[in-house]
Formats: structure tokens, sequence, C-alpha cells
């Protein structure tokens, strides 16, 4: 049987602020279930779904009627100016935004589709998923009551700005992976999707036992067509990028078990620890001036 490849000496400095990286771990399991719903927005493309949601959120609340030049547009999320470019040409032809003389937004009657009002359902049903799970590491604090979703017609304003929170921490957690990645989105999620899919166990059970890096010994490796079937992309694509990842030092291979990330390697990236923990912190305190009490 092939032996797993013997991991670096771990040397844990310990999170650079109480609770980073519980409130990492969690916000990573909201970030992944947020790319499932960038690729469902526009037909498995997550590109696509990005660059919608992007002109989207530049057009909430008091912005409304705000639109986005292309340059802008590839600065905010960290692409190239081409593949943006190339990109809202095709989102132009099938009708889900205009170009207008300062630049491009998505009009009102395509945000009321049935489609993006439910896309809308699910950022709110995943953005309370996760309230919940950071009331369980002791970060926020649910004293309403419970928060039922309405099945037909609109959201609540509650509701409403749950998930319009839940959206501009989805888009600030691509923004970070996307900068660790080089403005690679791919390379962004094939990692942030191995990496979480490492720890979902401790996540999904006792998510505040380790208050620091989880040592290797407790991290699950995964395999690639697993993570190919989580990001919705093709097996060859996510091998090859995975490939790259393991190449790059930033993933090993575990035997026959699959790919994880070693503790090592998040020890020399706190500052995706810090950069995280602060979108978490951001999203409580946007909540809390809509008037929710978290």
């Amino acid at each position: 049987m092939p032996q797993p490849r013997r991991l670096p000496p771990q040397i844990d400095p310990g999170p650079p602020l109480p609770d980073a990286y519980p409130a990492l771990r969690v916000g990573a399991e909201f970030f992944m279930r947020g790319v499932d719903l960038l690729a469902q927005a526009q037909s498995g493309s997550h590109i696509h779904g990005l660059i919608f949601m992007t002109l989207w959120h530049a057009q909430l609340g008091e912005s409304q009627g705000k639109t986005m030049g292309v340059r802008a547009l590839a600065r905010t999320i960290g692409l190239p100016y081409e593949t943006v470019r190339r990109h809202t040409l095709d989102l132009m032809r099938r009708g889900q935004c205009v170009k207008f003389k300062n630049g491009l937004m998505v009009p009102p009657h395509v945000l009321s589709r049935a489609r993006n009002v439910a896309l809308l359902r699910k950022l709110y049903l995943e953005a309370t998923r996760m309230l919940g799970d950071l009331g369980r590491i002791g970060i926020a604090r649910i004293i309403s009551g419970p928060r039922k979703l309405r099945i037909v017609g609109q959201l609540s304003k509650e509701q409403t700005d749950i998930a319009h929170a839940g959206m501009r921490s989805l888009l600030a957690g691509v923004r970070i992976a996307m900068d660790f990645a080089d403005g690679d989105l791919l390379k962004a999620l094939v990692y942030s999707a191995i990496w979480t899919a490492n720890v979902k166990h401790i996540t999904s059970v006792t998510p505040t036992a380790f208050r620091t890096v989880l040592p290797d010994h407790l991290r699950r490796p995964v395999s690639v067509m697993a993570v190919a079937n989580s990001l919705r992309l093709p097996y060859e694509t996510t091998r090859r990028h995975a490939a790259a990842l393991v190449d790059q030092g930033i993933c090993v291979r575990v035997g026959g078990r699959g790919i994880l990330v070693p503790a090592a390697f998040h020890q020399t990236r706190v500052d995706l620890a810090v950069r995280s923990h602060g979108i978490v912190l951001e999203f409580l305190t946007e909540l809390r001036r809509a008037g929710i009490k978290v």
C-alpha cells in the first residue's frame, strides 16, 4: 500500500485573533455553498455568475441604477480585463445585463425574474445557516426567533438585508481567493474546495474544538472527483489544477486517499485567516447596522 507523503514539521503560531480559525472554517463553508450558487446563477459558468452578482451587488440599496464599467468590474473581481470584457459581451447577448454610456447594469426586470428571486432566497438561507454556525462558536448571538423563509412572494426586509449581507460576504471571499491565486479563478476555487473539505468534519460537528490551525492527523484527504463534483467542473480541469497545486507545494497527495492542504502551508498564510475573519465580522456589523440583533 502506498505510504502517505511525510509532511513538514508543524509549528502552530496560534490564531491571529481569538476565534479567527473557527470563524474561517465556518465562513469557508458558506463560501463554498455560495460558489455553487454562482454557478447555478448563470447556467454553470462561475465567471458569468460572478460578473452578474458583482453588477447586482453594485446596484443594492441607495446605489440602485448604478452602472459599472468593464475595467471597474475587472478590478473589483480581480480578473483580467479581456476575460471580463468577453464574458460581459456574452451576458449582454443573453439579455442578462445591458450597456449604457457609463457602464453596465442588470435591469430591474431581470432581477425580478423568478430565477433570480429564487437565488436571493437561497442566499438568505445560506447566510442564515452561517449565522447559526457563528452562534455555535460564540461569535453571533441570535436574539430574535427562528427566521422562517417565505416560500412565495417577496422576502421581508430582514430577509433581504440578510441575503444582501451574504452576497457582499461571498463576493469579498471571492476577492480574497482571487488574490491568493493571482487572478486564476479556477485555481482559487479548487484550492478552496480542497482545504474546506479537509476540515469539514470538524466544522460541522465541533467547530471550536480547535481554535488554531487544524493538525494534519485530523485533516481528511479529498479525492479530485469529489472536488470536481462539488464545483460542477469537469474532472480533467479539476485534476490539472489540483496537480499544479501539488507541484507548487500548496497541496500534498496522501497515498491513494486523496489530496490535502497541510497545516504547515496554512501557517504560512495567516493573512488569509485574518482577512477571512474580517469578512465574518463585517457581515455581522452590516446586519447590526440594519437593525438585526445578532
